[in-house]
Order: structure tokens, then C-alpha cells, then sequence
């Protein structure tokens, strides 16, 4: 009996890892469609002026007075205790080159099932960064102070702050978890 359990669970072990060649090859097809599409969609709405550029700002230092809005909004030490404060989850906006505050928030009706900040957006990159073999995605936390271009949903939100669904983003430079700045 027990080397017959042994058995069903090596064949499941085996049945579940194992994948074809061609289930590979038909995955790694639809995934480069789905970056192409996602790559046209983006470059379009940034020729036609429907991207965003701003900088990812801490919420806590941006209220506060730490920080001003201005072309690098922190020095190295308050980017250090920026971010230190968006790990332990202060909230994170986008503060666009024109002045304009959003929100960053899940497509409507789509409900929390994870901490908003570690959803990972995927990154529209150029053919050079394609060619440095860097990461397709990012995080907001370690994104604060760093000035990125996305798109998204823009919804109209309250007192002058909007809210972005962001679908896509793209930035110069490598993102490394951990890395310092």
C-alpha cells in the first residue's frame, strides 16, 4: 500500500512539472504577442500625449513639508526615510510634472486581495533595455522618487488627487529589489 501511494505521488509530481516542448514554445508565443500589443498600446497613447510623467512620491513626506514638488523631490536621506516609510506601507503617489496628484488604485471593481503597493506593473521597455536584459516589471516602493511615464485609467477622485488604475509603465535605468539608488 505505501509503496503504491509512493508511486501515484511521483507520477502526480511528474504530470504536474512536466510540460511539453510545444505547451513551452506556445507560451512563450503568446507571451511575445501580449508584450508586442502591450508595447503598441503604450507607445501610441504616449505619442498622443495620454501617458503620465511625474515621480512616485511617499505620502507621508509629500503632506508633511518634508518634501516640495520640484525636479528631484528628495535629497538622499529623505529618499532613504521616504522609503523606508512606504514599506511599512505609507501610501504612494504619482505626482505629475504638472502639478497634478494621483492615486494609484485597482481597475474598478476589482477588489483587494493583496497590498496594492506590491502589485507588479509590467514594464514597457525600449529595444536597449530589452538588449540589457532588464526586469519587466515594478513595484511601487522601490519606484518612490524615481520618475516614470505610465498608463492607465484615470478616474476623476476628490479635492484635486485622481486616481490611476496604472496598466503600464516605463522608466529609465535598472529596477533591482534592494538595490540602493
Amino acid at each position: 500500500m505505501r509503496q503504491v501511494l509512493i508511486l501515484c505521488c511521483i507520477v502526480f509530481a511528474v504530470l504536474l512539472a512536466g510540460t511539453t516542448r510545444a505547451e513551452d514554445k506556445n507560451y512563450k508565443e503568446k507571451h511575445a504577442e501580449k508584450v508586442k500589443n502591450m508595447e503598441e498600446v503604450f507607445f501610441a497613447a504616449s505619442r498622443d500625449g495620454k501617458t503620465i510623467k511625474g515621480v512616485f512620491v511617499e505620502g507621508n513626506s509629500l503632506f508633511n513639508g518634508t518634501t516640495v514638488p520640484q525636479e528631484r523631490p528628495y535629497t538622499a536621506e529623505e529618499l532613504e526615510n521616504a522609503k523606508r516609510s512606504a514599506e511599512r506601507n505609507s501610501k504612494i503617489f504619482l505626482l505629475a510634472g504638472d502639478g497634478t496628484l494621483y492615486y494609484p488604485t485597482l481597475p474598478r471593481g476589482q477588489a483587494v486581495t493583496q497590498s496594492a503597493q506590491a502589485y507588479r506593473m509590467p514594464r514597457v521597455l525600449t529595444p536597449e533595455q530589452k538588449r540589457e536584459g532588464l526586469f519587466t516589471w515594478a513595484t511601487m516602493v522601490p519606484m518612490v522618487g524615481r520618475t516614470v511615464e505610465v498608463y492607465g485609467d484615470v478616474y476623476p477622485g476628490y479635492a484635486g488627487v485622481k486616481g490611476i488604475a496604472i496598466k503600464y509603465i516605463a522608466f529609465e535605468g535598472e529596477y533591482i529589489v534592494g538595490k540602493k539608488d
